[in-house]
């Protein structure tokens, strides 16, 4: 905005909440994928995305053992360079065609087995880590630092990892990341945003000697000139990326293009004095954070959008 306009705004502000989500690992992203038919109208919903990091896990080689129908050993995994261990041990009775059960040469999964030596069924590493017991020991092992924030907007109700699988300027950044990061797991953590609500909040953009009350220099009005699904999504990911500030969005923007910075800029002629963002991921295990926000199951923020120089960084974010 050009701050010699003095534009007056009428306080209101934009509240954003997230609802339903859902997090995956990079790698099991696939085409096709189906959740049910709850879920996946969850994930048709879902547009903006979270890259995280938790530490990877794998199966300690010289501690399995599976005997009498009962499987142990120690998950491993290592903590910004620190290296944890957690025993575990569980029954684990083999069922109808089975004969036997294996740790996988990668280490990243126990198998059974059939008499054909054909895996039946897996128990991944990471799986495991999310037990109750072993969350009990060091839930710190589940904390998401997110790294870089997205959104991979459709009209169309494809479920949002479809989408992302399917994107291949995404898929090369998630690996190059994966790479990047070889001691940890990378989270896609997909959220859902209810449809806004506008709150009144104190705030105006006037400057000294400008007459109070004067209509045509307003803003367009956001109650004529409501936010589109897309201009929403779009207001959601720049809050995201101003609160959390994560550590790869800049190389995430040298990397990936940007097709809703139209739409986003459109919302700055917008009669916005602030926009409220909440994030939650309380109906899950995990917590998230950044060096630049606290570590917590559920996030919020106020951005305050009547001062011309905070709006102007606001709408200069790439999205």
């Amino acid at each position: 905005m050009n701050k010699s306009s003095g534009k007056p705004l009428s306080g209101l502000s934009v509240h954003l909440r997230s609802w339903g989500a859902m997090a995956l690992p990079a790698g099991e992203i696939r085409p096709g994928m189906d959740f049910g038919e709850k879920m996946n109208r969850v994930l048709a919903d879902s547009h903006i995305y979270l890259v995280c990091r938790r530490p990877a896990f794998s199966f300690d080689p010289d501690t399995f053992f599976w005997s009498e129908n009962r499987v142990g050993g120690h998950l491993l995994c290592k903590a910004n360079g620190v290296a944890k261990s957690f025993p575990f041990a569980f029954g684990f009775p083999l069922q109808d065609s089975e004969v036997t059960v294996e740790l996988a040469p990668s280490c990243l999964e126990i198998r059974t087995l059939d008499a054909k030596g054909r895996c039946t069924r897996r128990l991944n590493a990471m799986g495991l880590s999310q037990h109750p017991d072993i969350l009990e020991t060091d839930r710190s092992v589940n904390d998401l630092e997110v790294l870089y924030i997205g959104n991979v907007f459709s009209e169309n109700k494809v479920p949002v990892f479809d989408r992302m699988a399917r994107h291949e300027p995404l898929q090369r950044f998630l690996k190059s990341m994966q790479q990047a990061l070889p001691d940890d797991d990378m989270i896609v953590y997909a959220f859902e945003y209810l449809p806004y609500e506008l709150v009144a909040l104190s705030g105006r953009l006037r400057h000294p000697g400008e007459e109070k009350g004067t209509e045509d220099a307003r803003f367009r009005s956001i109650r004529k000139f409501p936010l589109s699904e897309y201009q929403k999504i779009c207001l959601a990911e720049a809050g995201l990326i101003h609160y959390f500030r994560p550590a790869w969005q800049k190389r995430g923007d040298d990397a990936l293009p940007h097709p809703g910075q139209t739409a986003f800029k459109a919302c700055e002629t917008l009669d916005m004095a602030g926009l409220v963002l909440e994030l939650s991921t309380v109906r899950s295990h995990f917590r998230l954070f950044t060096p630049h926000s606290a570590l917590l199951p559920h996030h919020m923020t106020m951005i305050d959008l009547s001062d011309p120089d905070e709006r102007k960084a606001f709408f200069a974010t790439a999205v």
